[in-house]
């Protein structure tokens, strides 16, 4: 309880130190008709040196840089046609130009205009995206660009989000901590730049591995926009997205919305084959979701008003409802002692899940030196299950035989403070504190026919989680910069059911989370990185629930109240050749987290779930190529993989190291349209417990933009249908191999619409709840 008290001693006060002001640079450039020029690079340098500081594309005639500070630079432009402008700038304050550009003399009898930047650039292993650059302004979604990075794998359903070997990533807006759906609903034209960090400071939560960063483009003018948008995607079945995102902003505040409807026809299939024979149990099955009918509305609101330049107050909040009309059939041949069955099964579930979440934040600059965020946020989520199972022995006839009535329900409440604080020209420090409270209630009732039979069933848990972390950024001379942090968790969960007197569990941490890393610039073009860390990944809420749902007589999946966090040790390096990484990384995870299927003794049926096992450790090697040549751009990467898993109670077997290959190329073949071609090839995967199939997925697509609002995108996923997950594995008992059928060849038609004046991008928010991706 001593770090719960030190947290509120925290978010009840601090010292006020100095800091360092960081401005922007930003401005509109002509030519000498007072027309706005569209296409050209900016860039901005150190005066004497003429070292690249950063680097932008115009954008509708504008461009801007954020964050620069004090000093003195050249900003120059350059654009075909035009004589290179570039002229030096003194910045005291935050500036905003007018820019004249002058015709070249000479005539050009044929003009070709071609991108020599690689859009997807390579820096210490970790992977940035210029999404205004126009290989990425056409597409539709922030997903279709997110899939551009190498490693990084969007589900076929497109709510979820993977990084190779580090797991799923946590997204950020600047420092603002987002949710998958709010990422999902931006608009590309709102988006500056995607990063993927590969070895995030404590500043990130001790969850995270892998950060994506998001960078929004920003602007003071006044108006409203409004971008609507409309995918078409054929599958299986066919399914329709449309999206409205609106922006409105009098040149100080600003008012942001969204409202996306999508109607999906979602097929799902999954067989497997499995055996107990301590218990002379055997069973093969296939389960087959021809078209479950999914819609889903996502919806947000948000405000955001500057006090001052530095100091802000916002809102935010988000709605997202999705319901499934899901009706499936299973096939089943049950082998249990001496009775051998044929079973077809058929059940209608009618799931429904709302999630709520509002936040309000705080930002106040403290002193010269010293930025203070404060914030709070509520969240909840409710997921409804109604279920009829009726089953078919051996021809005899369908029999209503159970039916299911399941409701989950969680609240989370969370508040937390966080302190940039920079000491001196060369040690920045950052500091916080966060509390985070969530209760949740899982309540079903099955009611079982011949014989009658009505179970209850109410399983109550609550979790707190009290944080401080600290991180110092430090530089000594021009070669070394080195970062040291460490976080500090004390975590409390229970769960009870109602009926028991006891806690069904019941336990209290204390963890301590230390990360270290050191960048050595050998020289101009080569830098070596070396990392360490220690990361958490807690199971989602609803993972430590009681709900099930029904596969067959014999095999429910369901989840499971015992799971514990996985606790992660890596060490990491990073060898950066201009725009070339080599890396590599040793790592070990204690209690890894599987879905397997299990069977207890006594146990009337099998429990596909997510379960511990006892340790998974392994290492990685690879290298990254990006480069460009006229029209054509190509991101290259490959690593090999070796992971191995260990559990007592499972059979181990030889583990080998796998390869994962990613390629992605694109041709601008017009001025604004885009030719991309690429895809990943993973080879086979043994781990020791399990062996995965290998796979090769090709993707494809052509993104164009019609008069200068129209952006159009037809793209082609799963190419080769090769997105097809098979597993075996034994453990605890129980022989099991199957496969898990995904729906990813996709032919999709996307069209997105904006229209009215410019409006500012400004918007700031954070969300203040770390524990929102286990929330739904």
């Amino acid at each position: 309880m001593i770090l719960k008290h030190a947290i509120w001693l925290v978010l009840l006060g601090v010292q006020i130190v100095q800091g360092q002001e960081q401005l922007s640079l930003k401005g509109k450039v002509f030519d000498g008709n007072k027309v706005q020029v569209d296409i050209g690079d900016v860039l901005l340098l150190v005066p004497e040196s003429k070292e690249l500081v950063s680097y932008t594309t115009l954008v509708q005639g504008g461009f801007v840089f954020k964050e620069v500070p004090k000093g003195e630079y050249i900003l120059e432009i350059s654009t075909l046609g035009y004589a290179t402008f570039s002229k030096r700038y003194v910045l005291h304050d935050s500036l905003e130009v007018v820019i004249q550009l002058e015709e070249e003399t000479t005539d050009l009898e044929n003009v070709e205009v071609v991108a020599t930047k690689n859009p997807i650039t390579n820096k210490n292993g970790n992977f940035k995206i210029d999404v205004q650059n126009p290989v990425f302004s056409t597409m539709a979604d922030p997903l279709e660009v997110l899939m551009k990075l190498p490693n990084v794998q969007v589900s076929t359903d497109r709510e979820s989000i993977s990084v190779l070997v580090k797991g799923t990533p946590l997204i950020y807006l600047g420092n603002q901590r987002i949710s998958f759906g709010e990422f999902a609903a931006f608009s590309v034209d709102s988006i500056e730049s995607i990063e993927l960090i590969n070895n995030p400071s404590p500043k990130y939560e001790a969850e995270g591995r892998a950060v994506i960063l998001i960078q929004l483009r920003k602007n003071n003018d006044k108006g409203t926009t409004v971008t609507l948008g409309e995918t078409l995607s054929f599958r299986q079945n066919t399914n329709n997205y449309i999206s409205t995102n609106g922006n409105h902003s009098n040149g100080k505040w600003n008012l942001r919305g969204n409202l996306n409807y999508n109607t999906i026809g979602q097929w799902e299939s999954n067989t497997f084959a499995f055996a107990i024979p301590a218990e002379n149990i055997r069973s093969d099955y296939l389960v087959l979701i021809p078209d479950n009918k999914r819609m889903q509305m996502n919806s947000g609101l948000g405000f955001y008003y500057p006090i001052n330049t530095n100091d802000y107050i916002s809102l935010n909040t988000i709605f997202r409802r999705q319901t499934d009309d899901a009706g499936f059939e299973t096939s089943t041949f049950l082998q249990n002692g001496g009775e051998t069955n044929e079973i077809t099964s058929e059940t209608e579930n009618d799931n429904r899940r709302d999630y709520f979440s509002a936040n309000f934040n705080f930002n106040k600059r403290l002193s010269e030196n010293l930025n203070l965020f404060t914030g709070i946020q509520y969240s909840s989520f409710d997921q409804k299950l109604q279920t009829d199972i009726a089953n078919n022995y051996n021809n005899e006839g369908l029999v209503l035989d159970q039916t299911r009535n399941q409701d989950y329900q969680i609240e989370s409440l969370a508040a937390r403070m966080d302190f940039e604080q920079v000491i001196s020209e060369n040690l920045q420090l950052d500091f916080g504190a966060s509390w985070n409270e969530a209760k949740a209630d899982a309540f079903s009732q099955i009611t079982q026919y011949e014989p009658v039979n009505v179970d209850v069933a109410s399983y109550d848990y609550k979790e707190s989680l009290y944080a401080l972390y600290a991180n110092a950024a430090s530089s000594f001379g021009e070669k070394f910069k080195v970062n040291l942090g460490v976080r500090m968790e004390y975590n409390q969960v229970e769960g009870q059911l109602e009926k028991d007197l006891q806690p069904l569990v019941e336990r209290e941490n204390t963890r301590i989370f230390p990360k270290m890393g050191l960048n050595v610039a050998i020289d101009s073009t080569k830098t070596l990185s070396l990392n360490y860390s220690r990361n958490i990944n807690r199971p989602n809420f609803s993972q430590t629930s009681s709900v099930r749902v029904f596969i067959n007589p014999f095999l429910e999946a369901g989840n499971n109240v015992d799971l514990v966090p996985t606790l992660t040790n890596e060490i990491s390096t990073n060898f950066q050749i201009g725009n070339t990484s080599i890396f590599g990384g040793i790592y070990t995870n204690k209690n890894p987290r599987y879905f397997m299927i299990g069977y207890q003794e006594n146990d009337t049926v099998a429990l596909l779930a997510e379960n511990n096992l006892d340790e998974e450790s392994g290492y990685y090697v690879g290298f990254t190529v990006p480069f460009s040549h006229k029209i054509w751009s190509s991101t290259n990467s490959v690593s090999m993989t070796y992971n191995k898993i260990k559990d007592s109670s499972a059979v181990f077997t030889k583990a080998n190291p796998y390869l994962y290959v990613y390629t992605n190329q694109q041709l601008r073949v017009a001025k604004d349209t885009v030719v991309s071609i690429g895809g990943y090839a993973l080879t086979q995967r043994k781990e020791g417990i399990i062996e995965r199939n290998e796979m090769i997925v090709l993707n494809a697509s052509v993104t164009t933009t019609l008069f200068k609002k129209l952006q159009c995108a037809l793209r082609f996923n799963d190419i080769t249908k090769a997105m097809n997950y098979d597993e075996s594995y034994s453990i605890n008992g129980v022989e099991a191999n199957g496969t898990y059928y995904a729906d990813g060849r996709e032919m999709a038609v996307a069209l997105k619409y904006s229209f009215g004046g410019t409006a500012s991008n400004t918007f700031k928010n954070k969300d203040v709840d770390e524990n929102l991706d286990r929330i739904n």
